[in-house]
């Protein structure tokens, strides 16, 4: 579960001025390196409702960083690109309701790290489904991005089965290098629509299930 931020500099901030708050702290969270797999922050258009970032550098320490750090190792021989592109999207009514934080490229393994297979992130923390462990407004971007983070590396392995999906073992992130799952260049971006579509699947999933 995210951890309810140290600094309330935005506590009482809604829509584009949390925004901009929000982004201002995440930025100096960089520079100080408080999140050393994060660079490249940027709002998309100067648009604060759209940010973009990288993510690189997994912790070695565990099993899954050290998988995940070769697979990008790879990914620049073949393809001159070490870094997950990542976009968050507000909604104009945030932090009321939760942000949208998506993969844009490249194409991940199915069932990895709670990425869809339209690359969306799917967290409890990010859903409005009422559970104990659902959005609450007291979370921001640098909580969600470090619990983000920490399931990409730590996930647990267990098989998955889906009403719609082949199905598969879940675990650590893991990029589609070969195209095993997606058919596609792993530098192939995912598409909006992509991962609305996947989100809403695997939401559903949640919904009859729980998390």
């Amino acid at each position: 579960m995210p951890r309810t931020p140290k600094r309330v500099i935005y506590r009482d901030k809604l829509g584009s001025r949390r925004l901009q708050a929000e982004f201002q702290h995440l930025s100096r969270q960089m520079l100080l390196g408080a999140l050393p797999q994060v660079s490249e922050l940027e709002m998309v258009g100067d648009n604060v409702f759209r940010w973009r970032f990288c993510l690189s550098d997994f912790d070695g320490s565990t099993p899954g960083g050290r998988d995940l750090n070769a697979d990008l190792a790879i990914l620049q021989r073949r393809h001159g690109r070490r870094k997950i592109l990542m976009e968050v999207i507000f909604p104009d009514t945030y932090p009321r309701r939760p942000f949208a934080l998506r993969i844009v490229r490249p194409r991940m393994a199915w069932y990895t790290g709670h990425v869809t297979a339209g690359g969306t992130v799917c967290l409890e923390a990010l859903s409005q489904s009422g559970s104990r462990g659902a959005w609450q407004q007291s979370y921001d971007v640098e909580a969600i991005l470090q619990q983000v983070i920490s399931n990409m590396t730590t996930c647990e392995r267990v098989r998955i089965r889906t009403p719609t999906g082949p199905g598969g073992m879940s675990g650590p992130l893991r990029l589609d290098l070969d195209g095993k799952w997606s058919g596609l260049s792993p530098m192939a971006e995912y598409s909006e629509a992509e991962a609305r579509a996947a989100l809403g699947r695997t939401e559903a999933t949640h919904l009859r299930i729980g998390w």
